[in-house]
């Protein structure tokens, strides 16, 4: 069997968007699925079938459903009678973290409600758990696919939300050797600096997200990057680097008043 890719089997969108998934609260679509092929796939994997194709079927149906625990129990009897297919160690994963997703959601919800110190620690709590669990498979999938240097993205994510900073940054200069990840490992690692205050790291990660030549960023990440750069460069009184980042949006947005209006007062200001 061939190896799967990450967005080959991933409930979420895209691959690189893992790290948004505290975000992310879009029901999923509910599956009309007679009784009759609940019944014949349940007895199906109690027979000890000879391949993993009614355990998946069937964890799919609970997926869609939004029932971890039955998908999770469906998918724990295919690990341990296949245990070296990739497709079931895969969706078993996506089963966990859409449990801990769904825990972490609840946990948020209740805390909304009602926001006193135990809804607080229930969050953290479930917010270790997800960070943790994310980790942990971030890690297994490297193990199992180390070409698959796109999951050193969510791991970096999972990383920082751990509060461990400077094993996030070694994550995300391995995804900067890769071409295609590379605009979207400078923005992540841009965020890490400046969420530590390291600022001239910060800049040069935004700078080299907007400015990569091969591939160019997308229109949208280069000017998220400019932003970004612009805004910390002034906060932090930098502003002859401000008037650069600005310079270069303009470049983007010639017609922008708001872009001219801004560098008029940087124009003005002291260095």
């Amino acid at each position: 069997m061939e190896p799967l890719k990450p967005d080959d089997l991933l409930i979420r969108p895209s691959p690189l968007e893992l790290e948004r998934w505290l975000e992310e609260e879009t029901p999923r679509p509910h599956t009309s699925v007679a009784l009759e092929r609940f019944q014949t796939l349940e007895h199906a994997i109690r027979e000890n079938p000879l391949t993993a194709q009614p355990y998946l079927e069937l964890a799919r149906i609970y997926l869609q459903r939004n029932r971890w625990s039955d998908a999770k129990r469906v998918l724990e009897s295919a690990c341990q009678r296949f245990p070296d297919d990739e497709e079931v160690c895969f969706l078993y994963e996506e089963a966990q973290l859409s449990r801990s997703l769904q825990l972490h959601w609840e946990a948020q919800a209740a805390h909304r409600d009602e926001p006193t110190r135990l809804t607080q620690e229930s969050l953290d709590r479930s917010s270790l758990e997800l960070n943790s669990l994310r980790e942990r498979i971030c890690r297994a999938r490297l193990l199992r696919l180390p070409e698959q240097l796109e999951l050193q993205l969510p791991l970096a994510a999972a990383l920082t939300n751990l509060s461990r900073p400077e094993e996030a940054v070694a994550s995300l200069q391995i995804a900067l050797l890769q071409p295609k990840l590379r605009s979207a490992a400078a923005w992540q690692l841009g965020q890490l600096y400046e969420s530590l205050q390291r600022i001239p790291e910060a800049l040069s990660a935004y700078r080299r997200c907007a400015l990569f030549r091969v591939p160019p960023p997308t229109a949208e990440m280069k000017r998220r990057a400019l932003t970004a750069a612009a805004d910390l460069a002034e906060r932090s009184g930098l502003i002859d680097s401000a008037r650069r980042y600005v310079a270069l949006l303009a470049e983007i947005e010639p017609e922008s008043i708001e872009l001219q209006t801004r560098q008029q007062r940087l124009d003005s200001m002291p260095l």
